[in-house]
This record gives structure tokens, sequence and C-alpha cells, in this order.
């Protein structure tokens, strides 16, 4: 009786490698669900809700540097975005493109 010449044998490392990715995805799987329960049990804190308040108040309230830093970031993000439509507006002139002009039909050539 003929002996097979070759024998398949799973290697070790591919072992290890699929039981170190198993464990790996486990742990994140844990370690997002209690992290999960922590972030459920601080929003449902109710002192939080008045520390918010206040902090909004605080930044809110004129003439102080909260204030004025709120006021900066958002003078700091419309002018990002003005500089941002005007550069799109420049490219565009450039290449000469109209973005409300659609591109005209090709024509249909029909056999006879």
């Amino acid at each position: 009786m003929p002996t097979s010449r070759f024998v398949v044998v799973s290697a070790p490392l591919e072992e290890r490698v699929a039981a170190s990715l198993a464990s790996r995805a486990q742990e994140a799987l844990l370690v997002a669900l209690r992290i999960r329960t922590r972030v459920d049990e601080t929003l449902h804190r109710e002192d939080l809700g008045d520390r918010t308040k206040e902090a909004i108040q605080h930044v809110s309230r004129p003439g102080g540097l909260p204030f004025i830093l709120f006021m900066l970031l958002v003078a700091v993000i419309a002018t990002r975005e003005l500089l941002l439509r005007m550069e799109t507006k420049r490219i565009l002139r450039v290449h000469k493109l109209n973005v409300n002009v659609r591109p005209p039909e090709p024509s249909h050539q029909h056999e006879d």
C-alpha cells in the first residue's frame, strides 16, 4: 500500500495568530461595553445638567474672556468659510468652468 508523500500539517503560527486575533477582539468588545456603560452613567447624572447650563451662561455673558474666545472662534470659522468660497470661485473662473451649465447631449447615430 503506497504511503502519501506529503502530509498537510497546519502551521503553529497560523493557530497562534488566529487565537491572538480572537482574544484581542474579545478584549476590545469588553472594553467597548465597559466604556459604553460609563458614558451612559455619566450622561444620566443629574448634576451635569446644571454644570452645562452654567458653562453656556458663562460663555454667553459678554465682556468675559470665554465670550471673547468664543466670538474669536466664530470669526475664524466664518473667515475660513469665506476664503474657501472665494478660492473655489477663483479656481472655477481660472478654468472657465460654469457648474450650472450642463454638457451637451451626445448625438445618437442610427444605422438605417
